[in-house]
């Protein structure tokens, strides 16, 4: 459940955005008292890179939508930093704690809904009210990457089945021969398969262990070859074609990078996520 209101005024930095939603729940903010600064996977659930201004579902309900919002998660590498989300186009990107200021959107978990967003990763915690305190989120699977021994493995987690290599073309390429690439796996039928494609965005964070860096890949995970750098996603610019949508791979950042004058990894993905 989130906050149909989506702007409260003011912009704070990190540490008075989650000190804003403890007023917000000591108000009973809309009858409710147990509103949180809503984890980065939350956050960016809302997200539709088909459109701009905001980069949010068509008919959408929210009203007084901003551009940058704070999110729970600190990140790994740098702990006076935390997940951002720039809701105009929907860049997801890390923010200083301290000198950065932005808006606060908050969520609540509805009771006898089984929570469908998985965990972030995060476990440490920096201030009252953060993601590595609540932890909120589906757990993740015991036994979570199923290495198949023929070069693919499944992300129960995801229900996605990827190339166990995460380099498989054995280096950049521009965005028109990386989709080149898969079509002819397909043509081939890799594995087995011929139903490959480049990931989304969307694919590509549900790998991320928002605890971890370098690689940000949950520890102990199956794959080889795996390129500390930026992964070309299917998801163009919706402002602007002649860029695309990229996961970095060194530091989970999402952006955009121009399909043509840039060389990214490809990372093949089957399949379609769970929610």
């Amino acid at each position: 459940m989130w906050a149909k209101e989506a702007d409260f005024a003011e912009v704070y930095n990190w540490f008075h955005a989650l000190d804003a939603v403890s007023k917000l729940n000591a108000n009973g903010y809309c009858g409710y008292h147990d509103w949180r600064l809503p984890n980065v996977n939350e956050l960016a659930s809302l997200i539709d890179r088909g459109r701009y201004a905001p980069a949010l579902p068509l008919d959408h309900p929210f009203s007084s939508v901003k551009a940058w919002y704070w999110t729970g998660t600190t990140t790994a590498d740098y702990s006076n930093h935390a997940w951002r989300i720039y809701f105009f186009l929907g860049h997801i990107d890390y923010g200083h704690k301290y000198h950065m200021f932005n808006h606060v959107w908050p969520v609540r978990t509805i009771r006898d809904i089984p929570e469908l967003l998985p965990k972030t990763g995060q476990s440490i915690t920096c201030y009252a009210g953060d993601d590595g305190a609540l932890r909120k989120g589906r757990d993740w699977p015991e036994k979570r990457f199923c290495d198949h021994g023929n070069g693919t493995v499944t992300d129960r987690l995801a229900g996605l089945m990827w190339t166990k290599s995460a380099n498989l073309p054995h280096g950049k390429r521009i965005w028109s021969e990386a989709k080149e690439f898969i079509v002819r796996l397909n043509a081939k039928e890799y594995c087995g398969h011929k139903d490959w494609r480049l990931p989304e965005a969307g694919d590509l964070r549900t790998l991320i262990d928002y605890s971890r860096k370098e690689p940000v890949l949950p520890d102990r995970h199956p794959f080889i070859h795996l390129a500390s750098g930026v992964y070309w996603s299917s998801d163009m610019n919706a402002q602007d074609p002649d860029y695309v949508w990229c996961m970095d791979l060194k530091n989970s950042r999402v952006d955009y990078y121009n399909k043509i004058n840039h060389r990214e990894y490809v990372w093949p993905v089957r399949g379609y996520r769970q929610q």
